[in-house]
């Protein structure tokens, strides 16, 4: 079988990704209009992770941390968070979800989970625990240098 690039494993993580991002976010602009890119990765880690540092935000979105600082502060601006700085340095302040904040992170995951049961229909329970383990698999290998 000649091999192509839709045949490619590289390919059809990104291919799977993007689908499921355009499916999501299209639902997701019907209900939040105002939320901007970034912002809902960042209120479903702080639903999970709340009251986190910034760099662990950062880190937990794989997001790089000055990419991050203006997403937190449209966020502040639109009362999804508020920053509590532990010292002078705004980059070690701790995050919070507001009560809308929260709201919005509710609905989020509703989302989420909605979009996931549309995407996975008909794959068996069996076949997305082996996905999900495989996908943890690939992420750990990503995360570890190579010797």
């Amino acid at each position: 079988m000649k091999s192509t690039m839709e045949h490619s494993l590289h390919y059809n993580l990104l291919a799977a990704h993007t689908l499921f991002q355009k499916r999501f976010l299209a639902r997701l602009r019907q209900e939040y209009p105002a939320l901007l890119p970034g912002q809902p990765k960042v209120i479903d880690y702080l639903m999970s992770h709340p009251d986190s540092f910034q760099r662990e935000i950062a880190d937990g979105c794989l997001i790089d941390p000055a990419t991050l600082s203006p997403i937190l502060g449209k966020m502040e601006d639109s009362g999804l968070i508020r920053r509590d700085k532990t010292d002078d340095n705004r980059k070690n302040s701790i995050v919070f979800l507001t009560a809308r904040g929260k709201e919005v992170g509710r609905r989020l995951r509703e989302l989420f989970l909605e979009t996931e049961q549309m995407v996975c229909s008909n794959l068996s329970g069996e076949k997305i625990n082996t996905l999900l383990e495989s996908l943890l698999q690939i992420q750990k290998n990503c995360r570890n240098p190579q010797p």
